[in-house]
């Protein structure tokens, strides 16, 4: 799967992913977390777009990553399988998807201590005393990246990155984010049944 992006992700890592995959598309039989269905099409849309993260070359080690608008976990699942030595928060405003993501960890054996969920509105995080410092931050699907950027900034360590998942419509029309240095894009195509041309931008703090 990950060979199809020039992407390594060990055995273990990939299986832990496509069993959390399968939890989440069982939720969603419940609870609306993803409008691709089908299994095949959300392990590409889904699974193999998260995972390019793994092309990208930090600054600082990933201990401690929060993906902001988590939605249905992704891509912030696929970090937790990614970085083994990392911790990871889920952030998202909407409960209900929350607690069907944390029943997706456990079904799939990944609820750990490792892994927590948190119910905030990403533009309340810091007012509301969530002080915390991130090695990255990832926003898939959430917003354009400059408003998105800006909120990630102040969740950052210092060389921090901030990973935003757009099309290539939506780079040429968005601006880049204040207060990071100029960004790198990874550009690769998702293969059938979920084809389309994807870019991945790579911003670091200062």
């Amino acid at each position: 799967m990950a060979a199809a992006i020039d992407c390594e992700l060990p055995l273990e890592a990939a299986e832990q992913l496509l069993a959390y995959l399968d939890a989440m598309l069982d939720e969603n039989q419940r609870i609306n977390l993803t409008a691709v269905r089908e299994r095949e099409a959300a392990v590409m849309f889904h699974a193999l777009d998260s995972i390019v993260m793994g092309s990208a070359v930090f600054d600082l080690q990933v201990t401690a990553c929060l993906d902001l608008g988590t939605g249905n976990g992704f891509p912030g699942v696929a970090a937790l399988c990614l970085y083994p030595e990392a911790e990871v928060v889920l952030m998202d405003r909407t409960l209900k998807k929350l607690k069907a993501i944390e029943r997706a960890l456990d079904a799939a054996g990944l609820a750990s201590e490792r892994v927590r969920t948190v119910q905030m509105n990403a533009i309340e995080a810091p007012k509301q005393g969530h002080k915390r410092k991130y090695d990255l931050v990832t926003a898939r699907a959430v917003g354009e990246p400059r408003e998105v950027g800006l909120l990630a900034r102040p969740l950052l360590a210092q060389a921090g990155s901030f990973l935003c998942w757009m099309s290539p419509e939506q780079r040429a029309k968005s601006k880049s984010p204040k207060a990071y240095r100029e960004p790198e894009f990874i550009e690769y195509t998702l293969p059938e049944p979920a084809a389309r041309e994807r870019v991945l931008a790579h911003y670091r703090r200062p």
